[in-house]
């Protein structure tokens, strides 16, 4: 009878175990790849037209935040060539550490994004550790990574557990997780540039503190956000001056300030909440 229970549990396992196995995506590294895109998902622009639309709020409130529907578009290619059809969302992602190393926070993720409620908990600001792709990757292979949360595969529709705050000079972009194997995709201007020509990068109107470990300091718009990039108005050259550009024209200007002005007071839960 113990033979027999046996036998059977390892029919049980073994099917599911292969069946687990055969749901790890193993992609071409060098055909799969993810390129930045806005508008339309039938009509989308790409490369810098896309880039300049790059920018969060810390309470992810639409309007000039992640606005004109910005998404990454991921296209998963396998070894034979072929296209990955339907690989699950969960195995396509951004990946954050949460938080910085003086925080306890480590890992493969950006590590300067700020997304807990460890050292943000007035008020609450989610534990975000990742952008998931919209939906399962389609008969191209491809699928999108709507920054902010989706309605539909490449549409902005505001997710209240997607709120980060800073930026990081590198968002990883991921496919597979454990069990399965993390492999980072490499990113590409457009969808005719060489790979590796673009790597992820999403500007934030909170630009300065948050960093240590010192509570209630991040993931919210100040005066010293907002007179750092003033400054950069007269000198350009300072440290923060490029992550102020928020248009990604190239220099900060009047209309970057505006568009920070128009978050001033923002946090985990103004002005919408959650």
């Amino acid at each position: 009878m113990k033979a027999a229970r046996l036998v059977l549990a390892l029919l049980l396992i073994v099917p599911a175990a292969l069946a687990h196995a055969q749901t790890c995506p193993v992609i071409d590294q060098n055909l799969s790849y993810f390129v930045p895109q806005a508008g339309p998902v039938t009509m989308p622009t790409e490369g810098a037209a896309a880039i300049r639309f790059l920018r969060a709020c810390p309470d992810n409130d639409a309007g000039t935040s992640l606005p004109n529907s910005v998404r990454i578009k991921v296209v998963l290619i396998g070894l034979g060539g072929a296209p990955l059809v339907g690989v699950s969302p969960d195995q396509i992602y951004t990946l954050f550490n949460s938080g910085t190393p003086a925080q306890g926070f480590f890992g493969m993720g950006a590590d300067s994004i700020i997304s807990n409620s460890m050292w943000n908990p007035v008020p609450t600001c989610p534990d975000v550790t990742m952008m998931k792709a919209d939906a399962p990757t389609d008969a191209s292979g491809a699928t999108y990574i709507t920054f902010g949360g989706s309605s539909m595969p490449g549409v902005y529709s505001r997710n209240p557990s997607l709120k980060w705050g800073h930026f990081d000079e590198e968002i990883p972009v991921f496919v597979g997780r454990p069990p399965c194997s993390p492999t980072q995709l490499k990113g590409k201007l457009t969808s005719g540039s060489p790979l590796g020509t673009y790597s992820l990068r999403i500007k934030n109107f909170d630009v300065v503190g948050g960093l240590g470990a010192v509570l209630n300091q991040g993931e919210r718009v100040t005066v010293t956000d907002m007179n750092t990039c003033i400054n950069c108005l007269t000198a350009p050259g300072g440290v923060f001056c490029y992550w102020c550009d928020f248009d990604w024209s190239g220099a900060v200007n009047v209309t970057d300030v505006n568009s920070l002005m128009s978050h001033a007071g923002h946090n985990c839960e103004v002005p919408l909440s959650p």
